[in-house]
């Protein structure tokens, strides 16, 4: 594999696996016992689902930008950066909100 060959890899192999690192997160979040209010009734069994599926889909937004950058970094290289950074916001907005959906609560002093 010549250089110019691997140069799109270089570009596009980590949004991948921060993008499947993630979806296993919150696939495997959906097991997590969540916590019932004394005030308030339980949460479905499913309140987690609709925040990781709506996250994982936002997801491909800048994972196929960092796809489409991969194909000529010397046109679009400036797409990069910034779809990196909301790639790395998503995934880290995903899990805190599938995390502490259904249960956990701060209470107000």
């Amino acid at each position: 594999m010549a250089a110019d060959e691997a140069a799109p890899l270089r570009v596009l192999l980590p949004s991948v696996i921060v993008t499947l690192v993630t979806w296993v997160l919150l696939a495997s979040a959906q097991g997590i016992p969540t916590v019932c209010a004394l005030a308030r009734s339980c949460p479905s069994p499913d309140v987690r689902l609709a925040p990781a599926l709506l996250y994982g889909g936002l997801m491909l937004v800048p994972l196929l930008a960092i796809a489409f950058v991969s194909q000529r970094p010397s046109r679009r290289g400036w797409l990069a950066a910034p779809a990196y950074i909301v790639l790395g916001v998503l995934a880290l907005l995903g899990l805190g909100t599938v995390l502490f959906s259904g249960g956990f609560s701060i209470p107000f002093l």
